[in-house]
């Protein structure tokens, strides 16, 4: 019986700009998630702690980050580690993050599978290691594997090792290293470890190839993320016993509040917080605004929602809603801030430019602009729009709804 630990894709010194100050604390969970991970190696009483790619971000993480990695794997003599450079981290290039001077004194558990070629794992046991040296291409990495086998017992065990997409059809890029769904069973593997994409996939090849995920998730969507392998060979030719086990520190959440049904969505969106106030500082929520909605009621939501997400460790909200203004508004909008009633107009006119599709009637649109919404092809706005320079791929209804809200809010202050 050989048991390992099979993970990828750590990301370490992922950067999360996107949520500001935050961001440091998402990059900690990262490491104390690779330090409970090893410990659960020891725990199981792993062979071996595979990483298929991948493990920081990019060569220009900082020092003290590649130094305190080292210093894990240092904590754990008796833990033989490998680790392949992914296509974030290769191991080209004179900055490359494996010349960094932690690793070139890394204690000798640690090896870096810069090479093709196979190491003995011991008990008959050989790790068969493919690494990739670029960001992009088209060549299976794992045609290589093929090569590696041929040369050793036929009654080994024999565990490859890679980076790359699996070849799904509609779910690859043809540059992205794309490696065929029977690359186990066509080199005589009895297991493939491969990294790459953010989510667990398995009973790829029979169950002898698996995509682990990162450990840690690092975006909203990936709710297959956060888990490593524990994987046990009992011999050759028969399958892998692969056990999915959870490990990730932060948990990461959306919610959707929609203003046609306010009180079924407050309801919704309430009880949600509540299960997940317990764990708070470890959670990163999204909240998606959606519907159409009055100034007055979209500031009341907010007014809320926003003190309840503050006690999380990001509380994001996304607002996807557009403005709805009653007759009676309108008119005393037109009749107080006309200035302000055009602009809102122009809005509209350049939102149904850009997309090609007319805007809710929510400012008294005219019938002019009716008439563009209905003749008017996408084409022939991007052509109207060309000579502005506007970057089109900007030009979303989430975008023109922003506005619209900012302009609103503009009002509000001027009121006062």
């Amino acid at each position: 019986m050989f048991r390992f630990v099979h993970s990828a894709d750590w990301q370490l010194g992922a950067r999360f700009s996107q949520f500001e100050s935050a961001g440091a604390r998402l990059r900690e969970a990262r490491v104390e998630t690779l330090k409970r991970t090893l410990s659960l190696a020891e725990e199981r009483e792993a062979d071996a702690f595979l990483i298929a790619g991948d493990l920081f971000e990019d060569s220009q993480v900082g020092e003290a980050l590649v130094s305190a990695v080292v210093g894990l794997f240092r904590a754990h003599p008796a833990l033989p580690i490998y680790i392949l450079p992914g296509n974030h981290d290769p191991s080209t290039g004179p900055d490359s993050v494996w010349q960094r001077k932690a690793f070139l004194n890394r204690p000798p558990n640690v090896h870096i599978l810069t090479e093709d070629g196979v190491t003995d794992l011991g008990g008959n046991t050989f790790l068969l290691a493919s690494p990739i040296r670029q960001k992009l291409s088209v060549t299976d990495p794992s045609q290589k594997l093929t090569g590696l086998a041929a040369g050793l017992p036929a009654e080994s065990l024999k565990i490859g090792i890679t980076h790359g997409a699996l070849a799904i059809e509609a779910k690859h890029q043809p540059n992205d290293f794309p490696i065929a769904l029977n690359a186990a069973s066509r080199a005589g593997l009895d297991y493939l470890a491969v990294g790459h994409w953010h989510n667990w996939l398995a009973d790829i090849d029979g169950g002898r190839i698996v995509m682990p995920g990162t450990p840690e998730p690092d975006r909203f969507g990936s709710d297959a993320s956060g888990r490593v392998a524990v994987v046990e060979l009992a011999g050759h030719g028969q399958l892998p016993n692969v056990e999915p086990v959870a490990v990730a520190t932060l948990a990461w959440r959306q919610l959707a509040f929609d203003f046609i049904s306010q009180q079924a969505s407050r309801a919704t969106v309430e009880t949600a917080l509540a299960e997940l106030a317990p764990r708070a500082s470890h959670t990163v929520i999204r909240l998606t605004l959606e519907g159409t909605a009055s100034p007055v009621d979209f500031a009341a939501v907010r007014s809320w929602l926003e003190p309840t997400l503050a006690s999380f460790l990001v509380g994001q909200i996304i607002d996807r809603t557009r403005i709805a203004l009653s007759t009676a508004e309108l008119a005393d909008l037109q009749a107080r801030h006309p200035l302000f009633t055009q602009v809102l107009a122009d809005i509209d006119r350049l939102e149904t430019l850009a997309t090609g599709t007319m805007p809710i009637a929510q400012t008294n649109t005219t019938e002019a602009l009716a008439a563009i919404a209905s003749t008017l092809t996408s084409t022939e706005a991007q052509e109207l729009l060309a000579p502005s320079r506007i970057d089109l791929a900007r030009l979303t209804p989430e975008f023109f709804a922003q506005l619209r809200q900012m302009l609103l809010q503009a009002i509000q202050e001027v009121q006062r």
